[in-house]
């Protein structure tokens, strides 16, 4: 291996110790045995640390989910018939959601939808979004419009989000225009705001348009950085529809 790369190395591993408060003997570890050293303290650190972190459970996930896609639904199928309670059929059907089996998962939720938990605003906004991506906007409208009528003081911002979305999908475009302006100003996050900018720019309003993407911009440039790592997403689209604005 190059000097000059275990050297880079050496470097990436020293700083990692200092910054997250690592036991000091890493240092002379990693200083007194390059290589070695290294290899230990990513072993032993780095790794688990990665794997323990946001992004590394989400390849792990993902690596799980390109092996075995059903292997929770087939453990949280089982204890649904060994006791078939609103609980279990909230969690097969958010599982049945996570994969793209849209349609199964509304099934699970609406039974869910039972007794003391017949008008559950929280299990009724995840049905709604099930509804929503399974392209019955239709339905997903009335289950939102229920919860609103038996749950007046529950408080949902993705609920408000994916009611201002099913309203542009079903035409009312001004309707859908006052619930994203009032949506914007508390959503947290650059999402609402992109996709109220995709609404005024289907309904031609360029201005307005440009507007939330540069909003959007200034937002995240005085943001913190993990405001930045976490909607990295929602920022790169903004960015790159910003420059067909040039």
């Amino acid at each position: 291996m190059p000097v000059i790369l275990v050297i880079l190395i050496q470097i990436m591993c020293g700083v990692h110790v200092v910054k997250t408060g690592q036991e000091r003997y890493w240092l002379y570890l990693i200083i007194g045995l390059p290589g070695i050293g290294c290899a230990v303290y990513a072993l032993a650190i780095l790794v688990p640390d990665l794997l323990g972190s946001r992004d590394g459970k989400r390849l792990i996930r993902q690596a799980h989910d390109k092996m075995d896609p059903e292997r929770h639904v087939r453990m949280l199928r089982d204890e649904l018939v060994i006791a078939e309670t609103s609980q279990n059929h909230v969690r097969l059907a958010d599982e049945l959601a996570r994969i793209g089996q849209m349609e199964e998962a509304v099934v699970h939720y609406q039974k869910a939808l039972t007794g003391i938990f017949t008008h559950d605003p929280d299990i009724m906004v995840k049905l709604a979004k099930a509804q929503f991506d399974s392209h019955d906007v239709v339905s997903c409208k009335k289950t939102l419009e229920t919860l609103i009528q038996t749950n007046p003081d529950y408080q949902s911002q993705d609920g408000h989000l994916l009611y201002a979305r099913t309203l542009q999908e079903l035409g009312d475009l001004h309707k859908a225009d006052e619930e994203f302006r009032v949506l914007v100003e508390y959503y947290t996050g650059p999402e609402a705001r992109f996709r109220y900018y995709l609404m005024l720019r289907e309904k031609g309003e360029l201005i307005g348009a440009k507007h939330q993407l540069e909003t959007i911009t200034v937002m995240a440039r005085r943001a913190k950085p993990h405001y930045r790592k976490l909607h990295k997403e929602w920022l790169v689209k903004a960015n790159q529809e910003l420059k067909t604005f040039a």
